[in-house]
């Protein structure tokens, strides 16, 4: 099922996206008229820019950073330079849109805005483990997905704030692939001084209320790209 909001003859948004959009209903990104692709790496961008097929949207989601080379500023200023609207949102997405945001990228959604929120969010609370291909399986768990559940859900299961900074303090010690559901929920039960059954609701409801993922799907809803005719502003 193809937008049909979309305007006629418009090409279709690309979207590169792995693991935020894992449990995403694939009817979503059929509604939203996007085409998916894997995440993105270094010098996929620039094949766009180099093909000459200017003036569309690219949505950088998720991309490799340790398998092979992340996805590079100089490309992504080369597609707005070449008219691309360029959209950032969730995961590599959000860290190169914060980077690049005096250069007309576009940042979407609340892992976007926690870089200018907190002082002390970095890119690595939204790395993670995945299996290297559909459905991207996540096999750890990003830190920033933790946070997001420690402020929203915590406060309703009578976990201390003070509590949660202290888990988030030391998972964000621990190299990302150390980040498993089993060890977050030892450390709540610690240092979080959780009891098992608030531990384990805490994390069955960050499971369903991934923020990577909640972010890519209110993105694919919204489609900010079309009040968005241009490139640069």
């Amino acid at each position: 099922m193809a937008d049909p909001t979309a305007p006629a003859g418009a090409p279709a948004p690309l979207l590169f996206a792995g693991p935020s959009a894992h449990g995403i209903d694939p009817a979503l990104f059929a509604v939203a008229g996007v085409r998916l692709h894997p995440p993105v790496r270094r010098g996929d961008v620039q094949a766009l820019v180099d093909g000459g097929s200017g003036g569309g949207v690219l949505l950088i989601c998720d991309g490799v950073f340790q398998a092979a080379l992340a996805v590079g500023h100089a490309e992504l200023c080369a597609a707005l330079d070449a008219g691309w609207q360029v959209w950032g949102v969730s995961s590599l997405g959000a860290i190169r849109a914060h980077e690049l945001r005096h250069d007309g990228m576009r940042g979407f959604g609340e892992v976007f805005a926690m870089f200018e929120r907190f002082d002390d969010f970095t890119d690595d609370e939204l790395c993670l483990l995945h299996f290297p291909e559909p459905p991207w399986f996540p096999v750890t768990e990003a830190l920033v997905n933790l946070r997001h559940a420690l402020a929203v859900q915590g406060p309703v299961l009578g976990i201390d704030a003070g509590a949660g900074r202290a888990v988030v303090d030391a998972l964000r010690g621990l190299w990302f692939g150390e980040r498993s559901l089993q060890r977050m929920q030892a450390l709540l039960c610690s240092l979080g001084r959780c009891s098992p059954a608030q531990a384990e609701a805490l994390l069955s409801w960050l499971a369903a209320n991934r923020l990577k993922t909640l972010d890519l799907q209110r993105l694919l809803q919204a489609k900010p790209w079309r009040a968005d005719g241009g490139g640069r502003p």
